[in-house]
């Protein structure tokens, strides 16, 4: 049995049939509510350790400089069955033959008439160039999980009263069976004015590059974030160039990595644009490639490449306080 703040005696199973509500509904579970309530309780009381944070010394005195202060450690998770991604093999699939293709798009599409045997294959004078194409289930589930997971965090920072979230981190973690856990854990900090944002904002920044930033005028907006999943299956273009004694660029697996980087860069600008992000800080790009068998007994490989970019989008403003200016000290 579990007694909430309000003294209300739950069983486990209420919990976890509760919590499915909240999370349903878009708010966090029962036990991070009760958390984030128990901790504004400790801290209005002014008890000691009421906050926790991943702070530096050097970073708490930056965010204290600007007039922030930290208000607790924020985390938001989701955790992600990776279940279907794509159908058949690559080469197939980007000609619209398999699930969500179908015979009509197949042949008409670009399969059979339009780039498969009659169009250039067995009947048009050899194989064509496989394609790369994106793979949206990928994409989305990428994406989707991600932005779930800073959302949740962002609700932490709310319930805790704060007005933004700093150095933010974003991890990913391998779950039982096919599952991932997305992971956003940051430092929730608030405003010593009485001016409020109306939304909580989100950044990767440390301490101190956040202390740089509003000091030169600006203010972060959100954590933003661009994903781009492509396919390309190895066709003989791609056999020949990678058994050859000659070397040379591999132009198939250049059209990959450039086609998954430039749908990452597309989503992340989407992304700041949604939030209203005049610029972004770019944080960092990551990029995973991996070979697999064609699935559904096809011949060959497929190489996936899924990129990530991330950052924080930041927006100019004004103020007429003049900030203190930093000590004239250099550490040694």
């Amino acid at each position: 049995m579990t007694v909430d703040p309000a003294g209300q005696t739950w069983t486990a199973e209420e919990i976890a049939e509760g919590s499915a509500v909240e999370i349903t509904a878009g708010r966090l579970p029962l036990r991070a509510q009760w958390r984030i309530a128990e901790q504004r309780e400790r801290r209005d009381r002014g008890e000691p350790g009421s906050f926790t944070s991943a702070l530096s010394v050097e970073e708490f005195a930056a965010i204290r400089s600007v007039g922030f202060s930290p208000v607790g450690q924020v985390l938001g998770s989701a955790v992600y069955n990776v279940g279907w991604s794509y159908t058949g093999c690559g080469y197939y699939y980007g000609r619209g033959i398999g699930l969500g293709g179908g015979v009509r798009g197949g042949m008409a599409g670009g399969g059979f008439a339009g780039g498969g045997i009659a169009g250039g294959g067995t009947f048009g004078g050899g194989w064509t160039m496989a394609p790369v194409v994106p793979v949206p289930a990928t994409q989305q589930l990428l994406s989707q999980a991600r932005h779930r997971a800073v959302e949740r965090m962002r609700q932490e920072c709310s319930g805790l009263g704060g007005d933004g979230v700093v150095g933010v981190r974003l991890t990913v973690q391998s779950f039982y069976g096919n599952g991932l856990e997305f992971i956003a854990i940051g430092t929730a900090v608030r405003a010593d004015g009485a001016k409020r944002p109306r939304k909580p904002f989100t950044s990767d920044l440390t301490g101190q590059d956040f202390a740089k930033l509003i000091r030169a005028g600006w203010a972060p907006v959100a954590l933003v974030q661009g994903v781009g999943s492509m396919i390309r299956h190895d066709d003989w273009s791609m056999m020949s160039q990678r058994t050859s004694w000659y070397n040379q660029e591999l132009a198939g697996s250049t059209q990959l990595v450039q086609a998954a980087r430039d749908s990452a860069r597309k989503s992340l600008a989407s992304d700041a644009k949604q939030v209203g992000g005049q610029t972004v800080l770019l944080r960092d790009m990551m990029m995973q490639v991996s070979e697999q068998r064609c699935s559904g007994g096809g011949e060959g490989e497929d190489h996936v490449a899924n990129t990530f970019i991330w950052g924080t989008a930041v927006v100019p403003f004004e103020t007429t306080a003049s900030l203190e200016a930093p000590l004239p000290m250099m550490r040694l």
